[in-house]
Formats: C-alpha cells, sequence, structure tokens
C-alpha cells in the first residue's frame, strides 16, 4: 500500500502531458512520450525497501518484525546479482528534432535529420535503425573511432600526455578549435598519433614510449639559461616539478603505511569523514576497516559531498565537467595533513612498519622509513638530522616509538612525498 500511496504522490505532481505519457499503453506511445516515461519514472517507482523508510508507527513496526524474521534465513540466500547502470536506446524511433522559428520551442519548422561537423567533411552519416536501436550512437561511435577520423587519437594522445607531464602538448585538452591553444610541439603530437594507430591504439605502448623517453626522464632542476628564453617549460627543457592530486596523496600513504586495500570491482565506499563535516544525501561510513582503506577510485562521490582531503587538493566541482585540474598551493593543504587524524593512524601503521623487526638500530629504522615512503636510501646529512630527531624527541614525548611515529608523519607530510620531481 504504501508503494502505492508514493506512486500516486509522485504522479499528481506531473503536468497533464507526463501523466499521459506514463498511462497511455506502451504499444501507443510515441517516441517522445517513451522518453518522459523513462524520466518519470524514478520519481513514481519505488522498491520495497525505498517505501519502507517512509513507513511509520505500527507499519513500521510490523515490518521490522518480518525482516527480523527472514534475518533467520540470510545463511542460504544466494550473493545478490551485480548491477550495473547503462544506458540504452528508446526504441528504433527517435523523437523528431525541427528548426525552431526565431527559437520558439513549439514553433516547429523544417525537420532536421542527424549528421556530423559537415567542416571536418565526414560525409553522410550512414544510420542503420534496427531491434530496439535507432543506430544512432552506433553510427556516431563508428564515426569517431574511423582510422579515416585523426582527431579522437590526437585527443587521445594529447590526453595521456597531460597526465604523465601535467599539460598536454597542447594545453587545452578538450578544445583543439581555433579557440584552444596550438600545439608547442605539432611534429610530436603527429607522431605519437600516427604510432598510436599503428600500434593498434594500444594504450599501454603509448604509455611504454612516452615513459621510455628522455623527454620524461628528465631531472626538474633548473637552467637559469632555459628558463630565460622558455619560462612555463613549454619547450620541456626540464620536467615540471607538480603536486599530486588528493587521490594519489591518500593513496601512497596508504600505501607506504602497508594498510592500502588493493582488491579491484565492487560497489563504492565511504571512508569516514573528520568530525563537523556536514554531507549532504547522507554519508554510511564503512563498518569494515579494511574497506575504508581501498583505493581512492573507489571512494564514493557525491555531487554536493566532497571528500576533504580530496577537496583540499583540488579536486574538480563535481557540478561540471572538468578538462584539467587547478593545483594551487594553500596553507589549508599543509594544515589538513597535519591535524588529520587518518594521516596520524596512517603514520603509526608506517612506524609499525618500520620497526617490525627487532634488533633494529636508529639508522636502520631511518633508512626502512625513507625507502617506504620516497623509494631511497637518506642522504648522510638527512641520515644524521633524522637520528638526532629520534633521540631528542624520544625524550620529550617519553617514548621511542612515539617519536618514530612522528618522524613518519613528518616523512609523510612532506614536499618529496606530495610533489612528483
Amino acid at each position: 500500500p504504501k508503494r502505492k500511496a508514493l506512486w500516486q504522490d509522485g504522479f499528481d505532481k506531473f503536468p497533464p502531458e507526463i501523466q499521459d505519457s506514463i498511462t497511455t499503453a506502451p504499444e501507443k506511445r510515441t517516441p517522445i512520450q517513451w522518453h518522459m516515461y523513462y524520466k518519470a519514472r524514478p520519481q513514481v517507482e519505488f522498491s520495497v525497501a525505498a517505501a519502507a523508510k517512509k513507513l511509520k508507527g505500527e507499519e513500521l513496526k510490523r515490518y521490522k518484525q518480518l525482516e527480523r524474521e527472514l534475518a533467520a534465513f540470510d545463511s542460504i540466500k544466494p550473493e545478490p546479482i551485480p548491477v550495473a547502470q547503462a544506458m540504452v536506446d528508446n526504441g528504433a524511433a527517435s523523437p523528431k528534432t525541427h528548426v525552431l522559428s526565431v527559437g520558439v520551442y513549439d514553433a516547429y519548422k523544417e525537420e532536421v535529420q542527424p549528421g556530423f561537423l559537415t567542416i571536418l567533411d565526414p560525409g553522410d552519416a550512414t544510420i542503420v535503425p534496427g531491434g530496439n536501436t535507432s543506430g544512432r550512437r552506433t553510427a556516431l561511435a563508428k564515426w569517431l573511432t574511423a582510422p579515416s577520423n585523426p582527431l579522437t587519437w590526437r585527443v587521445m594522445v594529447n590526453r595521456v600526455w597531460h597526465y604523465h607531464f601535467g599539460r598536454g602538448l597542447s594545453g587545452t585538452p578538450s578544445d583543439f578549435g581555433v579557440m584552444g591553444e596550438r600545439p608547442s610541439h605539432k611534429e610530436l603530437l603527429d607522431f605519437l598519433t600516427n604510432k598510436f594507430e599503428e600500434d593498434g591504439y594500444s594504450l599501454k605502448k603509448l604509455h611504454k614510449r612516452i615513459l621510455m623517453s628522455s623527454t620524461w626522464r628528465q631531472s626538474s632542476q633548473n637552467r637559469e639559461e632555459a628558463a630565460a628564453v622558455d619560462p612555463e617549460n613549454k619547450l620541456l627543457w626540464r620536467f615540471t616539478r607538480r603536486r599530486l592530486e588528493g587521490e594519489i596523496i591518500r593513496d601512497s600513504m596508504l600505501s607506504a603505511a602497508g594498510l592500502l586495500n588493493t582488491r579491484m570491482y565492487g560497489k563504492g565506499v565511504f571512508p569516514p569523514m573528520p568530525p563537523g563535516v556536514i554531507t549532504r544525501g547522507g554519508w554510511d561510513t564503512e563498518q569494515d576497516e579494511s574497506e575504508t582503506r581501498r583505493r581512492s577510485i573507489y571512494t564514493f562521490v557525491r555531487r554536493n559531498t566532497r571528500y576533504p582531503m580530496f577537496e583540499a587538493f583540488d579536486m574538480p566541482d563535481t557540478h561540471e565537467s572538468c578538462a584539467r585540474r587547478n593545483r594551487t598551493v594553500t596553507p589549508g593543504q599543509a594544515l589538513d595533513l597535519l591535524n588529520n587524524q587518518l594521516v596520524l593512524d596512517w603514520a603509526r601503521g608506517l612506524a609499525n612498519r618500520v620497526s617490525n623487526d627487532t634488533g633494529l638500530t636508529a639508522e636502520k629504522q631511518v633508512e626502512r622509513a625513507y625507502r617506504f615512503t620516497y623509494g631511497r636510501a637518506p642522504e648522510a646529512e638527512e641520515l644524521t638530522a633524522a637520528v638526532g630527531f629520534l633521540d631528542s624527541h624520544s625524550k620529550l614525548v617519553d617514548s621511542r616509538e612515539s617519536a618514530l611515529v612522528d618522524l613518519c608523519h613528518m616523512l609523510l607530510n612532506s614536499n618529496e612525498f606530495v610533489y612528483l620531481n
């Protein structure tokens, strides 16, 4: 009964034309009615679980009682079938598109057929409807990936370069038009695009070609004579030092601490939020601690609730498309890491990993900490300073273990850890 009441409440809120789209028999719906029906359906159809959340009083008590009775059979239930969200065509016929008289939405003039950008000279669009599909998306996909269309592959190569170097060969990765930035190395972009096509569009080979190049393997050290000619490093005379994204910083900290859960696939997870964060739309923090430590790609993204660590490090606005991220350097970023309880927990995990073997000298502990965080041994002066810190700080905190945690905390918060050099 509650589902029926919710259906009626949602139905009554729609204007007459949408109500007609919902109530019209399926075999009589026009393409535009099918479109409106699918848009309206989530607002009138509720699952049992969703409807149960609206129950109150005796109805809610009865539902909870039935839930408890059913729970006795949980052990013999099969695993739930995996569910994925996907888009499908709304039948073979599509709503007609017309030229509008002076832009008035309901003043139709001649009908317009689908086609491609004539400036790119793609020829006529070959659209073959069939079964439950209009064939339009298939035609678009074939055109985008046709060997005769170099634009797609140039954009792809430029984006891969962008994510390796922090800036594409064209600095506007989503705009290759006249308003976009001209490529700094057009011949290189052409060469990589041609090789990408010759390699069967293998991203693995493209990554390898870039990472094996002398350009990628350059030092980030400054050279005054080059900086005078090309201060923005558009000519790639050095590797541009850049800060990692918030997601990579979190994953790197968890990995250094030996706490990263690398399990693949599955639904998004909800790591714990700092106290005082207002979550819009709900944030059901995971009860299983190992799930909260999964890679950042699995962290659930709500449009109006962004994970604070990611937001501090320039996570894109979730309301719009983002071709390239801003990279700011603010005091709030350092303060967020220094005062974040999770980062301190990860520092404890790193300290436990460092002191996992008994009988290690302070020098050996420092060396292990550097290798886990920076992937290298400490320089002589770094080793001396770190060992001196452990000796002096142990007296302040009355514990060698706490001093090691504080050292690991500093290493995780250092520029060398959060920057790619």
